[in-house]
């Protein structure tokens, strides 16, 4: 059997973030106190901003193996090789995965990195967990049961206006060189720009009612899968369009935020393509 409820999947879910999310701050420790990263074996998949190491590999696996062990048939799609071909392909379900969110932050011995799993039927998402293991935060969420931080109902931030607003984006990622090389960001006007370079803790600060709303491009779906269902479930807004239509691997423009700034971010995104 492979369908189940939204909690039911909610479960699977925290189960199979858990089980990264163990291995994670173990080799974060590692990293913390001795510094050594040479048996990470990092190498970088599209550019500098793109690194890869085995544990993302490793904490992939962990995940796949606790999922495939209750629906053995559903599909993957997963940052790291491997995934894509697992399942059976006619199935409606696939299972979002990011491993670990914020590698670069992970391999400088930071706290500011996650996991996170999320899954959908037909494109519409169900449930999904994210989790900041050192930082002891736990998001989750299933379709029409809410939001949760910690355990705790989701309460977003009552945004005045976005003169009022602190955003979170991915600010070098967005960046574009001028003629001196130097590179240089558009900025909507709102009180605060923040990037954390994990979009667990962007999305979660706004679900821990600490920030208005979050803004990328380039990330990918799995970066936000779980996170926007969240910032649904709790009053929130969002949207996303693919760079690339037709490629689920591609890069996103994506837009997350409280209700009252939603139009205005959306505006500066999409409609004036300023992120």
């Amino acid at each position: 059997m492979t369908d189940a409820s939204p909690l039911e999947f909610l479960g699977v879910s925290e189960a199979a973030a858990d089980a990264a999310a163990a291995l994670l701050c173990a080799k974060h420790e590692n990293i913390r106190t001795s510094g050594n990263t040479r048996d990470l074996n990092v190498h970088m998949k599209t550019s500098i901003m793109d690194p890869v190491t085995t544990v993302d590999i490793e904490a992939q696996e962990r995940i796949i193996a606790v999922i495939r062990k209750r629906f053995p048939t559903h599909r993957f799609l997963a940052e790291e090789d491997g995934a894509d071909s697992l399942g059976d392909p006619q199935s409606p379900y696939v299972w979002i995965i990011d491993p670990i969110d914020g590698t670069t932050n992970f391999i400088h011995g930071k706290e500011n990195f996650g996991t996170i799993v999320a899954v959908a039927k037909d494109n519409e998402l169900l449930a999904g967990c994210m989790l900041l293991p050192i930082m002891g935060h736990r998001f989750t969420a299933s379709k029409g049961h809410g939001a949760y931080v910690d355990g705790r109902p989701v309460q977003l931030r009552r945004t005045a206006s976005m003169t009022d607003a602190i955003l979170c984006s991915n600010i070098t990622r967005r960046a574009k060189p001028d003629a001196n090389g130097v590179l240089q960001v558009s900025v909507p006007s709102c009180a605060s720009l923040e990037n954390y370079g994990c979009a667990v803790q962007g999305i979660g600060d706004m679900l821990l009612g600490w920030n208005d709303g979050v803004f990328f491009r380039g990330l990918k779906i799995w970066d936000i899968a779980a996170g926007f269902l969240m910032i649904a479930e709790a009053g929130g807004k969002y949207r996303y369009e693919w760079m690339e239509p037709g490629n689920p691997r591609n890069g996103l423009l994506c837009v997350g935020t409280t209700m009252p700034i939603f139009d205005e971010v959306c505006a500066f995104v999409f409609e004036k393509g300023l992120a």
